[in-house]
This record gives C-alpha cells, structure tokens and sequence, in this order.
C-alpha cells in the first residue's frame, strides 16, 4: 500500500460504508494476470506488520496480487464486510471472527500476523488523578481502581472492548457497573472524543496513546505489551481473515496471499531495521522520532511464521472465554484452515 492508494482509500467514504454494509462492489479490471484483492481495514495500525511488509517490499506484487485496501472504520464492519462478500480479506483480531463464525458466519484463518496485544489504556490527566493511578502500580492495582469513568472502545464486542471487560472481570469486577464503555466507531474518531475531553480514556493501539502522551492529554495506564497480563500470555491476535468458500473457489489465491506474507515475514528476519523502516510511510501524519520509538515494540510481536498453533488457537479461546456470554464452540479445526500456511512455511520459510 503506497501513501497514494492508502489516502486514496481513506477519500471515498461512500464506498467505504458499501463495503461494510456487505455490499458487492464492481472490482476494478485486473491487468493481464495481476488480480485485484479488496482488503477491510480499520485503518492504519501496526498489528498488521507483516501485511504492511508484504506491500513495502512489493511481494504482493510478485504474487499477481494488487491490493485494494478499504478503510470500513472498525474490527465489526471488517467482518461484515468479508462475510458479506464484499472485500476478500480483512486483517483483524481474531477474536471477532471467532465470535462472527460461532453465530453462523463462514470465516476462516489462513495466516498468523502478530501475536500480541498492542491495544493500550490510555487515561486523562484529570481521569488519572480521580482514579490515583499512578506508573508504579501492578495491573490489578491500576484495574482496581478503574471505577466512575468512561473509557471509548471502537465498538461493543470488538477486541478494544472484550480486552478492556476481561481485565475487569478476570480481577472479579463487573465492567457495567465499574466503567461506562463507549463504542465510537474508528480510531481517529475516538481521538478527537478524548482530545475534546467526551470521554475520560481510550483503547487503541500505537500512534494514538503515543500521540495523547506527546500532546500531554494523558498517558497510558495499560500496555499488553509491556505489562505482566497472565490472561494473555502466548495469546494470537491479528490474523489474515477469509471466508470458507473463497478459500474452496480460489486456493491458488489463498496460496498466493499467504506465500507472500510468509515472505515478508522471512524478509523481517533478514533485516528487521530496513524493514521496519519501510513502514513510516503508512502512518504519513505521525512524527518520525515518536514512530521510531514505538515500531520495535511492534516488531517483536510480528508473527515469525504463518501458522497458527493448536495451542495458541486454545490460549486464545480460554481468553475469550472471560467475557463470553456462553460457551465458545468453534473448534481449531473450524476456523483454522491450516493447509495454506503449512504449505508457505515448509517451502519459504526453511
């Protein structure tokens, strides 16, 4: 994704809300045999790593894959959108999906992406000094106190709200009655909430609790991370998100797709520096030093190989499982489609 066809993107709301509305849109003609893939993004963010790579160093490009990248605004809209058969792929925590496919949508993963938790707390000066948070505390500590704020996630079920309530109720709080959660749809909108002070904290992920620390409005509280959180030890994120059927209509493109983040993936572990590097372009607006600071983190946790492991796919439903109304009933076998992240592995990565 250049500057260009990202900005681009971002310019054509009407589209945008087609695609999460699940609406077919007409795909642009391919040229020769270079075929075009409509991606769902919530917009930029680095728990998309290696996709990011993929792009900067042109292997998609070397697959025959043109991505078209579609900004729907948040984890939930991404999902509807490749349910619905308008975008091909989404690049989204897995956790929704799992959700989606348990209430009867046909969602599969085809490659891991990043296996950490970035999504930071970030509190208000004024929230900080209600709550008496302070750097020095435990995580149960900080959790404990969390009580008569308000704190915007991107929406009710995304990863920003299930992560902020497990907190909660993995240390025997009840997340409605401590906090008021507001669902406010895309990253950039949950900023400009918490800079004109309409709510008291946020849950994002990397350049915006950066970003509110710089601008001194706040700073952050919690940080996966960085941060001893038991309940997420060896749990995977992000991952490439399909439905069942393209992956049965179109193999070779599922290959294609995911030979392509494999490589950049061994191209990472070649040269992390150069790489990392590459990926400025993708957040134009935030200032280089501030990138520069927070990108290692975010390396660190890029997935090193496609596959999804039975027992990180387990790890990841015992986590859901602390905020989950009812049991979660969708197997590694059910969403899991192994086969062509198996296959990238053993041929690219040896």
């Amino acid at each position: 994704m250049t500057d260009n066809r990202f900005a681009s993107a971002l310019r054509v709301p009407l589209r945008a809300l087609a695609v999460a509305a699940g609406l077919a849109l007409a795909a642009p003609a391919a040229a020769q045999d270079t075929q075009t893939v409509t991606i769902a993004t919530p917009g930029a963010a680095l728990h998309f790593y290696p996709f990011y790579v993929a792009e900067a160093e042109g292997l998609f490009e070397k697959e025959g894959i043109a991505i078209d990248w579609v900004d729907v605004g948040s984890g939930s809209r991404q999902i509807a959108a490749v349910a619905g058969g308008s975008a091909d792929f989404a690049v989204v925590g897995m956790q929704a999906a799992i959700t989606a496919r348990q209430n009867g949508a046909d969602l599969v993963s085809v490659g891991a992406l990043f296996n950490g938790y970035p999504i930071q707390l970030v509190l208000s000066n004024a929230a900080l000094e209600k709550t008496g948070i302070t750097p020095d505390m435990s995580v149960d500590d900080k959790v404990e106190r969390l009580k008569d704020i308000s704190v915007g996630v991107t929406g009710i079920g995304s990863t920003t709200d299930v992560l902020l309530r497990s907190w909660l109720v993995q240390r025997g709080k009840n997340p409605e009655q401590a906090l008021t959660i507001q669902p406010l749809g895309s990253p950039p909108a949950m900023f400009a909430a918490f800079e004109q002070g309409a709510v008291d904290g946020f849950m994002l992920g990397a350049p915006f609790p950066q970003q509110a620390e710089a601008a001194g409005l706040g700073k952050v509280v919690i940080d996966p991370l960085t941060d001893d959180i038991p309940e997420l030890a060896g749990v995977p994120y992000t991952a490439i998100i399909t439905r069942g059927a393209l992956t049965k209509e179109k193999p070779e493109l599922a290959q294609r797709m995911v030979n392509a983040l494999t490589k950049a993936m061994k191209a990472q572990a070649a040269d992390a520096d150069a790489v990392g590097a590459k990926l400025k372009s993708y957040f134009p607006e935030t200032d280089a030093a501030l990138f520069s600071a927070f990108e290692p983190k975010f390396r660190g946790k890029s997935a090193t190989t496609p596959v999804i492991s039975k027992e990180g796919y387990q790890k990841l439903l015992d986590w859901v499982a602390i905020t989950s109304p009812e049991p979660v009933t969708v197997t590694y076998e059910d969403f899991v489609d192994d086969s062509f992240a198996e296959k990238a592995a053993g041929e690219i990565l040896k």
